[in-house]
């Protein structure tokens, strides 16, 4: 008996099994400190999880232990977490700590998103039509989509955090696979289950996901179009039924909280568009929609090799589909980029996360492209029309092969080169921390450090050390109400200047674990006119503080540094930020009244001001 050995799916095997270990490596890469916010507000919220003693308590919303009364992400990824924990602390008692649970958070995280190469190929293999004995051209299509996404800057990042984003790619990508398998399977039931299924998990790990009912409804209407028969919008319905119900198991606050689900949903949409201001999203102030997602995803989500080939390929099967009028099951994932891309992208907040559940659909159509420029090379090169009908393995000559090979090679390698290189990072110790085991070496206990609020103090606890003996300096707010950190998103008045000019010379040293301040202050100049003067002064050594330490980390591999300065500040501002420590000059230079000139002197205040004096204590 002859034993036949399938490679293909074994390299699939394969591929999934790199990812995972790409995904996993470095997961402690904070050391414990929980730097992400998003990630440490989750968790938060999964530490507070309890069972509820009885279904009276279970349906009073106000007071069930389980109701997260959180819904700015879905409560599914709180949920899984909570029971994931439940079931393995007996046999891993460290799970009871907030750092070992997040690392646990981490691990599914890349689990998910290595659940999501093996979705992508899988993909592949429903769309491309390949009637060769054994489907070389839609495997070849696969393995390739699989290779890239292994490599992908952002998912591998991302898969680094326990910030739903990971889960709700996954359960998008299987959704859209479900949609898939509708339009072609002569057994539906199933796929229309497996779509609400996957439907009703993404709404309850991110509400963002509600646009998947475009391709869901083009899938029963293609189904439709293909059979000329009505029966299958009954299944439609059932996949919405099992959607609404799979949603309520996951997420049950959602019915029995509605009003403060609607309302935080609701928020989490103004802020989205800009109708709300806070802080952290005002780094996007004068950005241009789409183009800057476009830029960011090209240049760092995807990397610049895969992210142009994705485009190339989004911008052939338009046209390909369009010129042909084609109403092919393409038309599924297809509908889902353009929709959830023309939403998302208009949106103010442009985060490059919001753009990931793309990621997978655009890897897949640049290997698809990336495959069919080869089928182009072989006819242009052979002039063997007649043989090479779009079969990949049919009359390829020397030259079309070594070209077409060599173009797959470039985006593959660039892919992975970018995809390392950012893992990279967390083959050294975070910027945050060695800031930190800076500080411990080189300031003595008691000094008074500030920081700026909207961002973490430092220093943080590591190698046994104790934050505690140092002093955050403390002011009195408009309020007067004590406060410590440095108000500088407040707007812009004389009394901030004569707060930052009173607390100043009492500080030893002003702490910048990142650089999200000063990065996104001065793109709202006309708001933020003292600030951005008051940066300038700092920067150039005229505040009576000098730069002593400054720790940089950025993407690298092979003695080559790429410079993701320039990239959206999520990218960098979580896991590899510039951190800067600024010391006090001995003796300091300037009295309150001295430095409070200064930082007022050639401001254009962004209000009428009636006064430019400020009170001191005398000496």
């Amino acid at each position: 008996m002859k034993l036949v050995i399938r490679w293909r799916p074994l390299a699939l095997i394969a591929l999934t099994v790199l990812g995972l270990a790409l995904r996993l490596y470095g997961l402690n890469w904070d050391d414990g400190n929980s730097f992400h916010p998003d990630e440490r507000e989750i968790l938060f919220h999964v530490v507070a999880i309890a069972r509820p003693t009885s279904w009276a308590q279970f349906l009073d919303a106000a007071h069930s232990p389980l109701n997260p009364q959180f819904f700015a992400y879905g409560s599914f990824p709180i949920y899984l977490l909570a029971a994931v924990g439940a079931v393995l602390k007996p046999f891993f008692p460290a799970l009871g700590n907030f750092a070992t649970l997040t690392l646990l958070g981490r691990a599914i995280s890349a689990l998910f998103d290595s659940g999501t190469i093996v979705l992508t190929a899988l993909l592949a293999l429903l769309l491309v039509e390949d009637e060769q004995p054994g489907r070389p051209r839609a495997w070849a299509v696969a393995l390739l989509a699989a290779a890239l996404v292994v490599f992908t800057p952002l998912q591998l990042q991302l898969s680094h955090f326990y910030a739903v984003d990971t889960i709700l790619v996954f359960f998008i990508t299987l959704t859209v696979l479900a949609c898939v398998a509708l339009v072609k399977s002569e057994h539906p039931l199933r796929w229309a289950l497996l779509a609400g299924l996957g439907y009703g998990l993404a709404l309850a790990t991110k509400f963002s996901a509600a646009p998947l009912i475009v391709p869901l409804g083009l899938a029963f209407g293609l189904r439709w179009w293909r059979q000329g028969s009505l029966q299958g919008w009954g299944l439609f319905l059932l996949s919405l039924v099992t959607t609404v119900l799979v949603f309520f198991v996951a997420m049950p606050y959602a019915f029995l909280d509605a009003r403060d689900f609607i309302q935080q949903v609701s928020f989490q949409g103004d802020l989205a568009r800009g109708l709300i201001d806070l802080p952290y999203v005002r780094q996007f102030a004068g950005t241009i929609p789409y183009l800057y997602e476009l830029q960011n995803m090209v240049l760092w989500g995807q990397g610049l090799t895969l992210g142009l080939t994705a485009l190339a390929g989004l911008l052939w099967l338009c046209w390909y589909l369009l010129s042909r009028r084609l109403l092919s099951a393409w038309l599924v994932p297809l509908s889902w980029v353009v929709v959830y891309g023309a939403i998302t992208g208009s949106f103010y907040v442009k985060f490059m996360r919001y753009m990931l559940p793309l990621y997978p659909f655009l890897t897949l159509l640049a290997a698809l492209l990336l495959l069919q420029i080869l089928v182009w090379l072989e006819r242009w090169l052979t002039h063997r029309r007649g043989q090479v009908e779009g079969k990949i393995g049919a009359g390829r000559g020397p030259l079309a092969r070594a070209i077409g090979y060599g173009l797959v090679g470039v985006v593959l390698a660039g892919t992975a080169f970018q995809g390392l290189a950012l893992l990279n990072v967390y083959s050294e110790p975070n910027t945050r921390v060695m800031a930190s085991r800076w500080i411990y070496a080189h300031l003595p206990p008691g000094s008074v450090l500030t920081y700026e609020q909207w961002d973490d103090p430092l220093p943080v606890p590591v190698d046994g050390h104790d934050p505690s003996i140092y002093r955050q300096a403390t002011y009195l707010n408009a309020a007067g109400q004590p406060q410590t950190g440095l108000d500088l998103y407040g707007d812009d008045t004389p009394q901030k200047a004569c707060t930052l000019a009173k607390l100043l010379p009492t500080v030893d040293a002003i702490t910048m674990p990142t650089d999200r301040l000063d990065k996104s202050i001065p793109r709202l100049p006309a708001r933020y006119p003292l600030t951005i003067h008051y940066y300038q002064l700092l920067f150039s050594g005229q505040l009576g503080f000098h730069l002593a330490a400054q720790f940089v980390v950025r993407p690298h591999l092979f003695g080559i540094t790429l410079d993701d300065s320039g990239a959206d500040e999520s990218y960098s501002v979580f896991d590899h930020p510039v951190a800067r420590i600024f010391v006090r000059d001995t003796p300091y230079p300037y009295t309150p009244q001295q430095l409070f000139e200064k930082l007022v002197t050639g401001v254009h205040w962004p209000q009428p001001v009636s006064s430019l004096s400020c009170a001191f204590s005398a000496p």
